[in-house]
């Protein structure tokens, strides 16, 4: 049986304006999230990633940036033609955002049970007023927050860095998306809190059937929660792919690098880590050719002179490279 299809990105491209004139930051990205299933969108910090979670939710910043072409179709219908208001809608009650940083995400003069509640007031207008505290307090102690009726009257100052991160989860579950977008939710958080928040995720996903598409640039992540991988560089997708297939097979140097660069138990201590040599380009700086060329081992002068496609590379697996599966 096939599954249901949440969310389909289709030949996507980002332009922001600046004084230098129009920069494209994301070129024609293609990927889909299906109901119950998570997508990884994996790749180094300014490859795009975060820009492309923006333009899901229509929060691009106005007038700077904006979507060129392509299409982003959320059950079916294009997001990108839907008016205001019912994006308005959309967002909570059909996807809804885990930010990267969760103390300038959270409004810091409200409490944490008064964000909860708007969020509830806004998406779940079928809970009267009097029951929503009772609501909020049955969804922090959802995802794992001790003593949720005296945390309910804390501002986010007072929290920790992984109780403010349980909190925003809190507010993107209370209106009960199908779709969640997790920016690097643990970056700032240490291994432990890491691992209690992508279990915390896993398990609320697996109990409503959500799609996720989790931002990363941490492979071990990836190997932990995703089911399929599409893997970004200087803002186009270099390959994609079901993890159990792209990990025991990187088919482009990039995945290989990225790969390589995790650190195993095996390892010997101290030792250092193999790298990926050079920078990823700014935006103004990407080449008409290969993007990965000059930070590429294998790169020759047909890579330096024409720009590689991302085409298919078996069943459910994409690459866009001339060298794709070279050691």
């Amino acid at each position: 049986m096939a599954e249901a299809e949440l969310l389909s990105v289709e030949d996507l491209s980002i332009s922001f304006s600046t004084d230098r004139g129009s920069m494209e930051v994301v070129d024609r990205a293609s990927f889909r999230v299906p109901s119950g299933r998570t997508l990884a969108l994996v790749g180094e910090s300014g490859c795009g990633k975060t820009v492309t979670a923006s333009a899901l939710m229509r929060l691009l910043p106005h007038p700077y940036g904006r979507v060129t072409s392509g299409r982003i179709l959320f059950d079916g219908s294009d997001i990108l033609a839907l008016p205001v208001e019912e994006m308005y809608r959309i967002r909570g009650s059909g996807m809804a955002m885990i930010f990267q940083e969760p103390m300038t995400a959270l409004n810091p003069v409200h409490t944490a049970g008064a964000q909860i509640r708007e969020t509830l007031e806004l998406h779940r207008g079928e809970i009267p007023a009097s029951a929503r505290g009772e609501e909020a307090v049955r969804i922090l102690r959802e995802v794992g927050i001790p003593s949720p009726e005296s945390r309910m009257g804390s501002f986010p100052f007072q929290l920790s860095g992984g109780m403010r991160q349980r909190v925003m989860i809190a507010m993107a579950l209370a209106g009960r998306p199908r779709l969640l977008i997790a920016d690097e939710p643990t970056t700032a958080l240490d291994v432990t809190v890491q691992a209690q928040i992508l279990r915390l995720i896993r398990v609320l996903q697996e109990g409503r059937g959500m799609g996720v598409l989790y931002i990363t640039h941490d492979m071990g992540v990836v190997a932990e929660i995703a089911d399929g991988m599409a893997v970004m560089y200087a803002g186009q997708l270099v390959e994609t792919g079901p993890v159990t297939e792209v990990f025991p097979g990187p088919l482009h140097p990039y995945t290989k690098g990225l790969i390589r660069s995790m650190p195993r138990l095996g390892s010997v201590p101290k030792e250092r880590l193999p790298a990926i040599a050079g920078s990823v380009p700014s935006p103004h700086e990407y080449p008409a050719a290969c993007r990965f060329a000059e930070r590429c081992s294998l790169a020759d002068s047909h890579c330096r002179q024409e720009a590689p496609r991302l085409e298919e590379a078996g069943p459910g697996r994409m690459v866009r490279c001339f060298k794709a599966g070279q050691a």
